[in-house]
């Protein structure tokens, strides 16, 4: 089978949180561009009907699923509705997340419960409830399940006025190995993007102050932020049977920054 056979998603059913605007909607939009069916989940859901009109448009099958991934039934009600709407679950793109940019002396009880709940938490919810799923016999037989979660440079490195979702987001990569040395018998693959600073509602804040921004990439090699439009080619790697020796893995994608 050829590498560009591999990229192939045709037949495979996706579902991706966070995907109503941003890394995730960029990311299920190039699932179904490579021809897997896909679920939407998110919180609003006038956005997502949008988004789901762009996936039909490519002449795959889309559902919305409104969730609130802090929730653990509302979680585990989205993902069993997602597949049971598909009639299969190969794939799980987790890309809901918050980034309250506080520092700690300044972060309230709310702030710190919300950050992990949505962060940490709905990563949990979902990445558990999709196992059975995924050990259906016509998902492994077509190359097992697959999870990404969306990580970041943050849990890697700590940077000021990060604190709480910089040890969230650290929260997730450990998740994320964890889960892979533990579904790897079942034949469920689980890895993480590390992305660094994107022009995407997340980073509205830094993109917005031309100063800080300025001294932001002065310290990256690429000398950029980067454009959601650049995510999605590796999120397809992980979720295409190309990955299929990978697993555990946390793909960096961050312009360099974290080399210096």
């Amino acid at each position: 089978m050829s590498v560009a056979e591999k990229m192939n998603l045709e037949g495979a059913a996706a579902f991706v949180t966070g995907a109503s605007r941003g890394l995730g909607r960029a990311s299920a939009l190039a699932l179904a561009e490579a021809g897997a069916d896909v679920a939407l989940g998110a919180t609003r859901e006038d956005l997502l009907e949008e988004v789901a009109g762009a996936v039909r448009a490519m002449g795959r099958r889309a559902a919305v699923c409104p969730l609130d991934v802090s929730d653990p039934v509302s979680a585990r009600d989205a993902l069993d509705r997602a597949a049971g709407e598909m009639g299969r679950l190969d794939i799980l793109v987790n890309a809901a997340g918050v980034c309250p940019r506080v520092p700690a002396l300044g972060t309230s009880d709310g702030e710190l419960a919300d950050t992990f709940a949505v962060n940490v938490y709905g990563t949990f919810y979902l990445c558990t409830a999709a196992v059975p799923h995924m050990q259906k016999p016509e998902v492994q037989r077509s190359g097992g399940g697959r999870i990404v979660n969306f990580g970041s440079v943050a849990g890697l490195r700590a940077r000021p006025g990060l604190p709480v979702y910089a040890a969230a987001k650290a929260a997730v990569h450990n998740l994320t190995q964890s889960f892979a040395a533990d579904w790897a018998p079942l034949g469920i693959r689980v890895n993480a993007v590390v992305p660094g600073q994107y022009d995407t509602d997340m980073g509205a804040s830094l993109m917005n102050d031309p100063e800080a921004l300025a001294a932001y990439v002065k310290k990256m090699p690429m000398g950029r932020v980067g454009s959601p439009e650049e995510m999605p080619a590796m999120v397809l790697y992980l979720c295409s049977n190309a990955s299929s020796y990978v697993t555990g893995a946390l793909m960096i994608m961050d312009g360099g920054l974290t080399l210096q």
